[in-house]
């Protein structure tokens, strides 16, 4: 009961976030960060024996949680700061997947493909649109969200949960719109739909290591 009503009231957060983000920046950023600190705490609260898996995520979740305070506030060095932190909670989550076995490289070489083609389709994209000196941060970014969802999807292997490769295209979906909320065009419908896929890829990697 209490797991069920602490998901509700991560896409509470997610929601009321995204609605009140363009006219009340204050409140969004109270509904954010509290959804962020109710995966952790379900996470914290669902772990009865720790492994190196479940000890990893658990980093990741922290790295996301300091990136989405980042992404609440203004200006080209909040949003810098925000990108230096999910690239670490995704390098985290690589490492995770390893930890955690079953390990399949044909599996990740088909991950990596695909996402090679869809990094160099947004890099692509995004070009007229982002600026010139974010050229480098956003590449390397693209890079190792497209590793991370390579190395998801690389555990598809002898012990596959395919609740990890959902969480990290999710992870994946929900960068894209954050992206077109940043450079492309603002619209509330980014965020409406952007957050939720966001905690329900957060939500997704917890339950695979309770």
């Amino acid at each position: 009961m209490i797991e069920a009503l602490a998901t509700i009231g991560v896409f509470a957060g997610a929601v009321t976030a995204a609605l009140t983000d363009a006219t009340r920046s204050d409140v969004s950023r109270i509904a954010k960060m509290s959804a962020s600190t109710l995966v952790i705490a379900l996470l914290l609260g669902g772990v009865d024996d720790w492994t190196a898996y479940s000890v990893l995520v658990l980093v990741a979740l922290a790295c996301s949680w300091v990136g989405d305070l980042a992404l609440t506030f203004s200006g080209r060095s909040a949003f810098v700061v925000g990108l230096s932190a999910f690239a670490l909670a995704h390098v985290a989550y690589i490492a995770a997947f390893v930890a955690r076995g079953g390990w399949s490289w044909l599996w990740f070489a088909a991950g990596a493909t695909v996402m090679a083609g869809v990094s160099l389709l947004v890099l692509r994209w995004l070009e007229p649109w982002r600026p010139p000196e974010l050229a480098v941060p956003l590449t390397a970014y693209v890079i190792v969200i497209g590793l991370m969802v390579a190395s998801a999807c690389a555990t598809l292997g002898s012990d596959p949960d395919p609740r990890i490769p959902a969480a990290a295209l999710l992870f994946a979906a929900s960068d894209v719109l954050v992206a077109r909320q940043r450079f492309v065009q603002q619209s509330t419908m980014n965020r409406l739909i952007g957050l939720p896929a966001y905690f329900a890829a957060q939500l997704l990697f917890v339950a695979s290591a309770v």
